[in-house]
């Protein structure tokens, strides 16, 4: 066997070393850049009404569906017949377009007496 010289064996050894640096910056996978530019979804809010009536114990209906009021219901998109109402009062009705989170306030009037 050929006694390999002092130089030779630095000379192979030297491109085998057993510690490494990792540049952590280059580990990062493309799939972790596709996540982190994705825009975060826009939070949609519900189409709701809200009616604030006075005064505050009025009977507030909405005339053209079956659930009954309540404040912040929720809603489809749309028209809808509200009345607002008591006894010695006006009755306030109107068609509302609902189309994103509706507050209608009414106030309603005294009644003259007859």
């Amino acid at each position: 066997m050929k006694k390999i010289s002092a130089l030779a064996a630095i000379l192979i050894l030297s491109g085998c070393s057993t510690t490494a640096t990792v540049d952590e910056t280059a580990q990062v996978s493309e799939d972790t850049i596709t996540q982190a530019q994705t825009p975060v979804e826009e939070v949609v809010e519900a189409i709701s009404l809200t009616v604030a009536a006075q005064p505050s114990d009025a009977r507030v209906r909405i005339m053209n569906i079956k659930p009954k009021y309540e404040s912040g219901i929720e809603l489809k998109e749309g028209k809808y017949d509200v009345e607002v109402s008591k006894p010695g009062y006006t009755t306030y009705r109107e068609w509302v377009v609902v189309d994103k989170r509706t507050i209608l306030t009414v106030e309603l009037s005294k009644a003259e007496e007859i």
